[in-house]
């Protein structure tokens, strides 16, 4: 089995969710019941597909990058040790969650731009 194998089970588990193509905004009330258990329902959904893409990759766990493996286990801890209050636990996601971002965010978008000028030039369009 391949990579093609695992990254064809992370493709069929990423596109769906609760109610696809119904309206979401404009089917609930801000801040009404049913506001609240959609929010849930898409926290709980994207858990879920987090949790496919690990089934889907766990062969390759052994074969992680050691210091991103350190940085993931200092962050789970961090958010661990923030207390049983969702705000404070909310806080803790949320500082690791904009210092990850900061960190990738100039290369993700290198990569973003360079494959999308790739595919204009592939098209012979000006990027």
């Amino acid at each position: 089995m391949g990579y093609g194998t695992p990254l064809g089970t992370i493709c069929l588990a990423s596109n769906t969710w609760p109610r696809r193509t119904t309206p979401k905004l404009a089917s609930v009330e801000p801040g009404s019941k049913d506001a609240y258990y959609m929010l849930a329902s898409y926290c709980f959904d994207t858990a879920r597909k987090l949790e496919y893409v690990f089934k889907a990759t766990r062969r390759f766990a052994l074969e992680a990058d050691p210091a991103l493996a350190a940085r993931i286990k200092h962050d789970n801890d961090e958010i661990a040790t923030a207390g049983r209050e969702w705000k404070a636990i909310a806080e803790a996601t949320e500082r690791i969650l904009l210092r990850l971002h900061g960190e990738i965010e100039q290369d993700h978008d290198v990569f973003l731009n360079t494959v999308t000028r790739w595919a204009h030039e592939a098209r012979g369009e000006a990027s």
